[in-house]
């Protein structure tokens, strides 16, 4: 019978773990220490139920694709064609739902597409505000950013008029 594995009580615990249930992890894993490594945010998760597959993988694309400042220029028919849709016609519906929950921004400028990608706390601060998100849900969304030490996403009072024009102006 092997003797269990003795771990440095110092070790982060899922690194412990990792070492105890997947002896050959070191192999199968990706190495965040080199290039290569694109964080998505942690807070995204909450968003997901939100967004329709399609416009999830075209997040999580262009997520993949910004630089430190949040900012990627890939041609439509690029993103179009890495995530393998049937041209860049179908990308477009995507791309403006995204925007009208901002969760991106673009821009086009000398013949270019830009795009800014929002932390996610953008959109789920749109959602609640226009009701989209239950004050239930935000429960758990505020649970999970005293988890992370980030600030909590506050419901936000609005008139009928502020409500009405977001409606018109997603």
């Amino acid at each position: 019978m092997a003797a269990p594995i003795m771990s440095d009580p110092k070790e982060p615990k899922d690194l412990r773990y990792r070492k105890l249930y997947f002896p050959n992890a070191e192999e199968l894993v990706f190495d965040t220490s080199r290039k290569g490594f694109v964080p998505l945010p942690i807070l995204m998760r909450k968003l997901m139920r939100h967004l329709s597959t399609p416009e999830f993988r075209v997040l999580a694309y262009l997520h993949l694709r910004i630089s430190r400042y949040g900012i990627c220029y890939p041609t439509q028919e690029e993103i179009a064609y890495e995530l393998g849709l049937e041209g860049n016609k179908n990308l477009k519906p995507y791309i403006r739902k995204l925007e009208a929950k901002k969760l991106i921004s673009t821009k086009t400028a000398m013949g270019r597409k830009y795009y800014l990608v929002h932390d996610p706390r953008h959109g789920i601060q749109h959602l609640v505000d226009t009701g989209v998100i239950s004050a239930e849900e935000l429960e758990d969304i505020n649970h999970l950013c005293i988890d992370l030490g980030q600030q909590l996403i506050q419901e936000r009072k609005q008139t009928k008029q502020t409500v009405s024009n977001m409606a018109q102006h997603p």
